[in-house]
């Protein structure tokens, strides 16, 4: 996976919606155009599948940006109104197939597992790393806030201090420890800590995409994983921990010696499961994983 990110100005111009040519995708959205060329696009998703509302066009973006192109029907050029973003999906892959990826991969020495850890946990750059944008996990927000008052879920001042990864390392991981023994998980912008609450301005993370591996944020804790340890990403559904019902959809990392890592429930992403199963399995085809 090549650490090199799409380009996207400001204030570029040109009219609203996105168009296909022999170089790449450009898409122009307010004041706002990012420009891949065809070797940076790593897939393509539609949501729903059948009869798709939306597309994502998947690519390399600077965090805190998503790691694609949101596209609907009214973006769609003349020519491909008629096909639909079915007929997108469809150009995109055919321009995918004669490229080919590539990008040769990073530029730089690729980070061993503690080192993508320890920058990740202290919300350093790392070159083409991308995150998946973060919802407000299971029961809401108001949920959680009840649950913290409640005491009911103490344990996870883990949960997203480890799954939503702190500003301080080592609070992370003392806090992802204890969250580990008690169990359960609140939100990281719940506590009453002053660098979880500028974590959340920072926007908090539950799974970081890099050309060194992956760093997943699980009820246990924050984990890293080397691309060749890293099996598949697959969405199923669980019961939330210490209940038998009702099953949830979660984000589910199976390992190449054939454990599963750990899974980490829908409702902490942002989007629709299949897409962030899509973007993290197109990320981790691309590492050659």
């Amino acid at each position: 996976m090549s650490d090199e990110w799409i380009d996207e100005r400001e204030g570029a111009g040109g009219a609203p919606g996105v168009r296909l040519d022999a170089k790449g995708l450009v898409a122009t959205t307010g004041a706002r155009t990012v420009s891949a060329r065809w070797e940076q696009v790593f897939g393509v998703a539609l949501v729903p599948e059948v009869e798709p509302r939306r597309a994502f066009v998947l690519v390399p973006r600077r965090p805190p940006e998503a790691p694609w192109i949101e596209i609907v029907p009214k973006d769609l050029p003349g020519e491909l109104r008629a096909e639909g973003l079915e007929g997108l999906a469809r150009r995109v892959r055919e321009r995918m197939t004669q490229r080919g990826y590539r990008s040769g991969g990073p530029t730089r020495p690729l980070l061993e597992p503690p080192a993508l850890m320890q920058r990740v946990l202290a919300r350093e750059e790392v070159p083409g790393a991308l995150e998946v944008p973060v919802g407000a996990g299971p029961g809401g927000w108001w949920r959680r806030f009840l649950d913290v008052f409640a005491g009911g879920s103490a344990g996870g001042l883990a949960g997203l201090y480890a799954g939503a990864f702190s500003g301080s390392p080592i609070v992370a991981l003392a806090v992802a420890s204890a969250g580990a023994a008690l169990g359960a998980s609140v939100p990281v912008a719940l506590s009453s800590s002053f660098e979880s609450l500028r974590a959340r301005r920072r926007r908090p993370r539950v799974l970081v995409l890099a050309p060194d591996g992956c760093v997943v944020g699980l009820p246990t804790g924050p984990e890293v994983f080397a691309w060749p340890n890293v099996a598949r990403f697959v969405a199923e559904e669980q019961p939330p921990p210490g209940r038998e019902s009702p099953l949830r959809p979660c984000l589910a990392v199976h390992l190449s010696d054939g454990r599963v890592a750990g899974t980490i429930d829908g409702a902490w992403f942002a989007e629709p499961l299949p897409l962030i199963v899509a973007v993290a399995e197109a990320y981790r085809g691309r590492t050659g994983g």
